[in-house]
């Protein structure tokens, strides 16, 4: 079992963030909502899904899609070419910057 703050520090996110995949129906912790200040308990599986999150959103899904559940290999394939043409994007960027400062 994990409380918010160890999900928070493993994954590198803020606690409103994982709040905030909660209130998206992303994540559902446990909790004994008969206690007052009782906090959220995340188990393995929670733990899991939230490293798919992470993982999915670095790749460029939005949390709609990812709360789909179900991502094509056509949309990892889409992703994969909007990544590739970011990157193009990134390199010319790069050579400009790097005339710009040789220019001065």
């Amino acid at each position: 079992m994990y409380l918010i703050r160890e999900m928070s520090e493993e994954f590198g996110l803020t606690k409103r963030a994982i709040r905030f995949y909660e209130q998206k129906g992303l994540l559902k912790p446990s909790r004994d909502t008969t206690m007052l200040n009782v906090p959220r308990v995340y188990n393995d599986e929670d733990r899991a899904r939230l490293a798919e999150i992470v993982m999915l959103t670095k790749m460029g899904f939005t949390l709609n899609e990812i709360a789909s559940g179900n991502i094509s290999a056509d949309q990892y394939r889409q992703q994969l070419v909007l990544c590739v043409d970011k990157i193009v994007e990134l390199q010319e960027s790069i050579v400009l910057l790097e005339e710009r400062l040789r220019n001065g």
